[in-house]
């Protein structure tokens, strides 16, 4: 390339190179900021990056035939699998429309010397190809760089890379081929081979691998009958694999079901062996909502395909076989006032019930207590909340039936407050409190009452809870609502979320030890209750079970459990929501902010310890470790990162047995982190500042293994959490220029102290303004540097971050140097501890204290922060 002198309007772009998986280059105009380039792959727009991430200097001969090249103006740029397909590609880097412009003068001369863009042709390995399903047959072709001695073997495997059977290539005449390549072809029968099967040319996998026949669906529903919707659906192509379904009443999904009959009339009729067939039938029991006696279209479709099978959209009629009691009778019985069952003075069991406009439910609920429930020393307590429907007159009727005590009350009170009403006239050994919107399904309370009896450890039980169906839902569907509470992270906090089927790690089954149950059904010993100090009236319908059970675990010292072997029915949702003034929902708000206040520190320390542990407990999240690694050699050579990375997962696998390790190359997006905890950045040229769908708890490591120069020269080197070296010879030569300490890996404590279950990091941020001044920006690094030597986790953050936008933070601390630049008050989040560091400030302007904030005249010290955390936990669960 001709070398040419430039000048302060000429954009510079030097050649691109590819190294490991990343596109590298350099791009700038001298005197200004950093330009943009454009990335493409084959013509089409990969990306957009700015040039102002440094280069190492061994990549100075690479890329410096024109001019000189500024080695902290680089880009780089992770490559997509795509890419490492084997077939060639093309990649070129423009100079965006904003540098062009700058030089807009002298564009004919930068063209004409090739500076507006580079192009590179890449091609990771010898062989590419290309595979496809027609009619019964695999086919396909590979390509290859260079006449192959011998030819290899087409590897043929399942989904998940089992070995099947290796297959000859067909090659052709060298003349029948593209310019410089050969080819060879193949076409396999699909006979006895798995679906989706994989296609491997030694270590390449072709084009459109995993390979499978796209669906050809047939069906019939055949004629209805008043006993049984009976049919018949399959795939043509993969016959023995069930098929998913849908029946249709008058348009609305009301089952999802699969086959789940023989038809070997159906095997007979395509001439296929049985067994080749698979279950393609279907019998099914009419839904209830057709014994209406009124006209319905049904219809059953494949699932997702709107797809209907041939005979839907047959029109029936099920004659009502009953008439109701309107139609028979002519005037309604006078019914003769029943006695009044009196309450039991030493029943085993209370049992405490909340209403507010719930006179069907309740109704539902007691004709299932008496159908099911063998226990009868029980005394039913009610407390009725301003009941506007026929709630209290049913109550009264139900009394001859059952022993009730009615507590009316003239106004909707709280959760907590009524339960403790309650809880206070119960004469019961035992408490169980139960949602007005419960159906019995199962004689449950004899298997509870022995767990509390034979168990002391235990001290709360739950059950599992099934969704009742309704008009959004499908009929004859069991949909679990809750198999016991955990928590996960959302919003910068941990919140509680009511675990179900769809979670794989939750035992369906069987009782299992959790950290909360819902109040729905709870069940406890009365003394335990009071001992653990009762629901929290702070709470209006929300988080007050959540408490009460993390309460109850924390200073009984027993366990919760959910009972997965024992259900009941649960009319989701209806208690919480039915028949409430607005003005409540506005109170309902509130409600997250007590349990962060009371619980939200604790909960961080807790999350941190479950998940190190492994114990499954208060999360069932699993420890998720990545490791930034760079791309193996284009000959399958690994590289040095990659051994290196392997060896010290190796080592944190034995530390943390429970803990899942994965490894982000280039190619697979390395800066996607989603699910990860703690990220080791093995690569000095991994920006962590583009890191997409982070975790608000991530920790990132930076892990230098070498060239300690090239990682004290990235923009982010001091923005990591923690910093780990392969040797003291690295610590010795970056010590000077960071204040967290580095620590050097060992096998014993491969990440450093900042990852042990016993002792969590502390998590710092430090709020700042969006105009901030010198001598704050200075007395806040002091702050920094001072907190991160005592190996705090320590990060700016701007005083009007939203919290879902925010780092998860032990402790925030906003600072205040004078009188006048606290201009407005600071938001405090109720699940960290929020310092005020103001030497001249004892009170909010006004002479209001500032809410939810803590001052202090003194720069806060590592250790004084630490007991602060420590005061604040000891008095968890202290506020009722």
């Amino acid at each position: 390339m001709t070398k040419i002198k430039r000048n302060n309007l000429i954009p510079y772009l030097s050649p691109i190179i590819i190294d490991n998986g990343l596109l590298r280059g350099c791009a700038s105009i001298p005197g200004t900021e950093p330009v943009e380039v454009a990335v493409y792959i084959d013509g089409k727009i990969l990306t957009k990056v700015w040039c102002d991430s440094p280069l190492a200097d061994s990549y100075q001969p690479l890329l410096g035939e024109v001019g000189s090249v500024d080695l902290s103006k680089g880009f780089l740029v992770p490559l997509p699998a795509q890419l490492f397909d084997g077939a060639p590609h093309e990649l070129t880097v423009k100079l965006c429309n904003s540098a062009q412009n700058t030089a807009a003068s002298n564009t004919n001369n930068l063209a004409q010397h090739g500076l507006l863009e580079s192009k590179l042709a890449f091609q990771h390995g010898d062989r590419h190809g290309q595979v496809s399903f027609v009619e019964d047959h695999f086919e396909g072709w590979v390509a290859f760089s260079h006449r192959p001695s011998p030819l290899p073997q087409l590897i043929l495997s399942d989904q998940e890379e089992h070995f099947c059977k290796q297959v000859l290539l067909i090659p052709l005449p060298t003349e029948n081929g593209q310019p410089d390549k050969y080819l060879a072809t193949f076409r396999i029968p699909q006979k006895d081979l798995p679906i989706p099967l994989r296609f491997f040319c030694g270590d390449t996998e072709l084009s459109g691998s995993p390979c499978q026949p796209k669906k050809k669906l047939i069906g019939y529903l055949e004629q209805f009958d008043t006993q049984l919707i009976h049919g018949w659906a399959f795939d043509v192509h993969q016959p023995a694999n069930p098929v998913e379904l849908t029946l249709k009443v008058d348009g609305q999904i009301v089952l999802h079901f699969r086959p789940n009959i023989r038809r070997p009339d159906i095997a007979h009729y395509l001439k296929l062996p049985e067994e080749k067939l698979g279950i393609v039938g279907f019998q099914l029991a009419p839904p209830e909502i057709l014994f209406d006696g009124n006209e319905h279209r049904i219809s059953v479709e494949f699932a997702g395909q709107n797809h209907p099978l041939r005979g839907s959209g047959q029109l029936i009629k099920i004659p009502s076989h009953y008439l109701t009691f309107d139609e028979i009778a002519s005037q309604p019985e006078k019914v003769r006032q029943a006695k009044k069952l009196a309450r039991p003075n030493q029943p085993t069991i209370s049992v405490i019930i909340l209403n507010r406009n719930g006179e069907k439910l309740l109704a539902a609920l007691f004709e299932s207590w008496l159908i099911k429930n063998s226990l009868t020393s029980v005394e039913f307590i009610v407390v009725d909340h301003a009941s506007e429907d026929g709630s209290l007159r049913l109550l009264t009727r139900w009394q001859s039936q059952l022993p009730l005590h009615i507590i009316p009350l003239p106004f909707n009170d709280s959760f907590s407050a009524s339960c403790n009403r309650a809880a206070e006239e119960a004469r019961g050994k035992f408490l169980l409190f139960l949602n007005n919107d419960i159906i019995w399904l199962q004689d449950v309370l004899p298997a509870m009452v022995d767990a509390l009896e034979t168990d002391q450890a235990i001290g709360l039980l739950g059950l599992k809870l099934i969704k009742s169906t309704s008009s959004e839902q499908s009929f004859n569907q069991t949909i679990v609502q809750h198999l016991g509470v955990r928590f996960k992270l959302y919003n910068a906090a941990y919140w509680p979320y009511e675990a179900t089927a769809d979670d794989s790690n939750e035992a369906e089954y069987s009782a299992q030890s959790v950290p909360v149950v819902t109040g729905a059904v709870m069940f406890c010993r009365k003394e335990d209750f009071f001992n653990a100090g009762k629901f929290d009236p702070s709470y209006f319908y929300g988080f007050e079970d959540v408490e009460f059970c993390l309460r109850l675990s924390h200073r009984l010292g027993k366990k919760v459990i959910c009972r997965n072997d024992l259900l009941a029915l649960h009319h989701h949702g209806h208690t919480r929501l039915s028949g409430r003034a607005t003005d409540i929902f506005d109170r309902l708000i509130s409600n997250a902010d007590i349990l962060q206040t009371h619980a939200g520190l604790w909960l961080k320390q807790r999350y941190w310890t479950s998940l190190f542990t492994g114990d499954q407990h208060l999360t069932v999240d699993k420890l998720t470790i990545g490791f930034i690694i760079d791309e193996s050699r284009a000959n399958g050579e690994t590289t040095r990162l990659r051994t290196d990375a392997i060896k010290l997962a190796k080592q944190v696998r034995q530390r943390y047995p429970a803990a899942r390790t994965v490894f982000l190359p280039p190619s697979r997006g390395w800066y996607n982190v989603r699910d990860i905890h703690i990220l080791i950045v093995g690569h000095p040229e991994y920006d962590i500042g583009k890191m997409i769908w982070r975790r608000e708890d991530l920790l990132t490591f930076a892990w230098i293994r070498n060239e300690a120069a090239l990682w004290q020269r990235m923009p982010w080197w001091p923005h990591f959490d923690g910093y780990l070296a392969a040797s003291p010879a690295i610590i010795n030569a970056l010590a000077s220029t960071l204040s967290s300490p580095i620590v050097q890996t060992t096998a014993t404590c491969p990440l450093g102290p900042l990852c042990t279950p016993q002792s969590p990091p502390l998590r710092i941020a430090l709020l700042t303004p969006h105009n901030i001044s010198a001598q704050h920006q200075a007395r806040l690094k002091i702050l920094q540097q001072s907190l991160q030597a005592a190996g705090a986790v320590v990060w700016h953050e701007l005083l009007d971050t939203p919290e879902e936008s925010a780092r998860l933070a032990d402790i925030r601390i906003a600072h205040c140097f004078n009188k006048s630049a606290l201009k407005i008050e600071p938001q405090s989040y109720p699940h960290t501890l929020n310092i005020l560091w103001a030497p001249y400030l004892k009170q909010a302007p006004g002479g209001d204290p500032l809410t939810g904030w803590q001052i202090t005249s003194q720069m806060p010290q590592a250790a004084w922060l630490r007991n602060e955390i420590e005061k604040k936990l000891g008095n968890t669960f202290c506020s009722s």
